[in-house]
């Protein structure tokens, strides 16, 4: 999981399915030694012109007992193995440590209070709500600190260049920390297979400026870039972890490790009937927390598989990082990134009024194929996947009516020719509970408006549509 002060709501990630717990905390720093390591890893890499694992054993000798006692981690071992598998070298020694979930708790409140102010908050309620994805009475940070809470495991923050194990049973009640410890017995002890995917981000803090691109992506995006742009980043980690849990020969660089039908496995996680071990929160979740919190880790991780298995290799990895994917229609579908290499055509809102009637615009957001998918799926429609294929840009304009605060929305989704706008429309039968309009290639969905007032939003975006 990497934190970067995204927005949560719409990049929402946790360490599922066969990553839920550890069995016990992996040797580690404690976290007041974090800064004096870091301000250590400055000095080592002007003493030592030592590059990849071996930085560990150089630094060992460095700082005495504390150094020793780390370089006889198996720490280095996975530094090693995952250089091997992923094709780069370690420039530096990234801190890490453990935090217990009480711990854990108040980092993630202290992320949402730094990220979500009031505003912000109703915000992304309001997208939520009014496409009918949770109740009217949600409130997204209590939601988020306690499903985070419940379901991380690991986090690499790449604003401090460190990460944290999480102890799934240290600062728990003692009913939580039974099923933790009955999850630990199940799966087995899954610390190597966390710190290789945390590593991972670590590794790719240090040569592909994550904490840059993700502070890009705060200033001027959206929900569809920022998603597209994780599930990248978690993505590639997860993929590294896959073939290091699969056993794979490490030299052989990811080689023999191919991932597909990710949908399929995402089906199964959000729809099993019962409650898996570790999932917590997770099966209480609406559908759209669900899909976004496994989206970035299993889409993410087959778009970085297509790349690898490209001619290009890992090459093509890592040249994404420099051309960042711009929607989730390519990671759904990663030939249209490594072979199309088009922009989206999103629809253009500036002649939508601002004001008009008793209604005052409240955002503007794109959600591409991924929340395209997650809302016909959640009003029942089966080929989900199939009718929202063929998006090629969509604006959702939210709503608020002054004098009874109810939310209404107007939304255009451009496809890429009439036929894939048909198929949309005929897909949708009495399912959705919105007004759809269908013109050439565009479906305009709105909810909450008269007919003369549809008249008049449609009139004001002119004849380009």
């Amino acid at each position: 999981m990497v934190v970067n002060r995204f927005r949560y709501a719409s990049c929402l990630v946790a360490f599922l399915s066969f990553f839920w717990g550890l069995s016990q905390p992996a040797l580690s720093l404690v976290e007041p030694e974090v800064k004096a390591w870091q301000q250590l890893v400055v000095r080592i890499q002007d003493q030592f012109a030592v590059e990849g694992a071996d930085i560990l054993a150089e630094a060992a000798e460095s700082v005495g007992e504390l150094g020793s006692e780390l370089a006889a981690a198996p720490f280095s071992e996975l530094m090693a193995e995952l250089e091997e598998r992923r094709g780069l070298k370690f420039k530096y020694f990234t801190p890490w440590h453990v935090k217990d979930k009480e711990k854990f708790r108040m980092f993630i409140r202290s992320e949402l209070e730094k990220e979500y102010t009031p505003e912000k908050a109703l915000h992304e309620e309001s997208v939520l709500k009014v496409l009918g994805l949770v109740p009217l009475d949600f409130q997204i940070v209590s939601f988020m600190e306690d499903l985070l809470t419940d379901a991380v495991a690991g986090v690499y923050d790449p604003a401090a260049d460190q990460f944290f194990l999480v102890d799934m049973v240290k600062g728990q009640g003692l009913g939580n920390a039974l099923k933790s410890r009955a999850t630990n017995h199940l799966l087995g002890d899954m610390s190597s297979a966390v710190i290789i995917h945390e590593l991972d981000h670590a590794l790719g803090g240090q040569h592909f400026s994550l904490r840059e691109a993700f502070d890009r992506l705060m200033e001027n995006s959206t929900m569809d870039q920022r998603l597209a742009v994780l599930a990248l980043v978690e993505g590639d980690a997860t993929f590294v972890m896959t073939d290091h849990q699969q056993k794979r020969p490490a030299n052989a660089a990811g080689a023999e490790t191919a991932l597909a039908g990710t949908d399929l496995l995402t089906d199964m996680l959000v729809n099993f009937p019962v409650p898996l071990p570790g999932m917590g929160k997770f099966g209480e979740a609406p559908l759209f927390f669900k899909k976004s919190l496994i989206f970035p880790y299993y889409g993410g991780a087959e778009f970085v598989s297509a790349l690898r298995h490209s001619d290009q290799g890992w090459k093509a990895v890592n040249a994404s990082y420099q051309t960042l994917p711009n929607s989730t229609e390519q990671i759904f579908h990663p030939d249209r990134y490594l072979f199309l290499l088009r922009e989206p055509e999103i629809p253009d809102f500036k002649s939508l009024p601002d004001s008009f009637a008793d209604w005052e615009r409240l955002l503007d957001e794109t959600g591409g194929e991924f929340l395209i998918r997650v809302v016909l799926e959640q009003h029942g429609v089966e080929n989900y996947r199939q009718a929202a294929d063929g998006w090629h840009g969509d604006r959702l304009r939210v709503f608020r009516n002054k004098v009874t605060g109810a939310l209404g929305f107007y939304w255009a989704i451009r496809w890429d020719d009439e036929w894939e706008a048909e198929e949309f429309y005929d897909s949708l039968g009495s399912h959705l509970p919105f007004v759809v309009q269908q013109e050439k290639e565009v479906s305009f969905l709105s909810l909450a408006f008269t007919p003369e007032q549809l008249k008049t939003l449609r009139k004001a975006l002119g004849t380009e549509f």
